[in-house]
């Protein structure tokens, strides 16, 4: 009966501990089959903290530090921290704001595009005219002096130079390569993938 007692105190306790912890935002929705847009945000304790409609459209289920959104009156994604203040403008990934990979999502700033972390911190500063997604292998692919046009609504064709860059936002292929995409780069027709030590490797087809 003791033994049973001690147990049910410390799972009492553990849960309060866990509460006490969780001060993330999680997202709600009114009525979901009518309107998914129309969200917003509760508490662990479900008490509302930001109204479901203030804002056109929500795309963080759990709110901790920075959450994407769409502000109403405008085309583009923010982000914004727990007083709602706006960081930094998302990328837009076609349908909707950029996937966050291995832990990093790309801003805009002064028509560049750099990196955040969903810490509100800009992790690479907005310095270039395009970039791909941080890849598996820890680089991401960029072009400079490019210019593109549109085959179709979301696909861009771009010109110019492509090279690398790591984590750290440090150049590792300079760019003189013809041609990129996610995880490779294209010279005189032939494909290369970078590794994970940062080398090409020519891409067997």
């Amino acid at each position: 009966m003791k033994t049973n007692i001690i147990i049910t105190i410390l799972l009492v306790f553990i849960s309060i501990n866990i509460c006490a912890q969780d001060n993330k935002l999680y997202i709600y929705w009114p009525d979901f089959d009518k309107d998914e847009t129309i969200c917003g945000y509760v508490d662990s304790n479900g008490e509302i903290v930001i109204p479901a409609g203030k804002y056109a459209d929500i795309f963080t289920a759990e709110f901790d530090k920075v959450a994407i959104v769409k502000i109403k009156g405008k085309k583009e994604f923010y982000a914004i921290d727990r007083n709602e203040k706006v960081l930094f403008q998302v990328f837009n990934f076609g349908m909707g704001p950029d996937i966050i990979s291995n832990g990093l999502f790309r801003i805009i700033e002064n028509g560049k595009i750099g990196f955040a972390n969903m810490n509100g911190e800009i992790v690479i500063k907005p310095r270039f005219q395009f970039v791909y997604p941080f890849q598996e292998n820890g680089f991401a692919i960029f072009c400079e002096n490019g210019t593109w046009s549109m085959l179709d609504k979301y696909i861009p064709v771009i010109k110019g130079k492509w090279g690398a860059i790591n984590r750290q936002g440090v150049i590792v292929i300079p760019a003189t390569y013809d041609s990129g995409a996610e995880d490779y780069l294209i010279k005189d027709g032939k494909s290369y993938k970078l590794n994970k030590q940062g080398k090409l490797e020519l891409k067997q087809n």
